[in-house]
């Protein structure tokens, strides 16, 4: 609560910054001899982890407050647990919606993402993105197909972390 306005200056940075100048100054960065990553997928994890830093931080944070965490430790510790077995039998099971809720959130934002994986790792390591890019003057109905199965997983995918997260509570 103390360093709130901090962190939600921090979590906006990201997206203050346009892509490509992102991805202009990681080239830059990560081009030079001490730790050459350009062209290699760590660049891109590395990348795409501190972009979803602010969707997991926002979800978890909300669910935090949201299930009232000093006093669910104040309970366990009156019934006897010890702040790690509070900690992982009484809070982490409230966390788990706000923790769904991060990986559904990075996901759908990571699945749609194409200017850092085009600009950082180019044709090398083809994610989707870069793959439809490439595929742009080639078949048609193939591209389709392609997008409309990629629409069918993220609709299986969301129906089934709803259907977890009904059946857990």
């Amino acid at each position: 609560p103390k360093l709130d306005a901090v962190m939600n200056v921090l979590i906006l940075l990201p997206f203050a910054v346009p892509p490509v100048v992102s991805a202009v100054g990681l080239m830059q960065l990560f081009a030079a001899d001490p730790l050459p990553l350009l062209g290699t997928p760590w660049i891109l994890i590395g990348c795409y982890f501190s972009i979803t830093l602010p969707f997991i931080y926002r979800a978890i944070s909300n669910n935090m407050q949201a299930i009232n965490l000093r006093d669910l430790m104040d309970a366990a510790h009156l019934l006897g647990a010890s702040t790690w077995q509070a900690a992982l039998l009484v809070v982490l099971p409230n966390l788990r919606k706000g923790g769904m809720i991060a990986v559904l959130l990075s996901f759908s934002f990571l699945i749609g993402e194409f200017v850092f994986a085009n600009l950082l790792v180019g044709s090398q390591y083809e994610t989707l993105q870069v793959y439809l890019y490439n595929m742009r003057n080639g078949s048609g109905h193939f591209t389709s197909a392609l997008v409309i199965s990629y629409f069918a997983v993220v609709l299986i995918v969301t129906w089934l972390a709803n259907l977890l997260n009904k059946n857990k509570g």
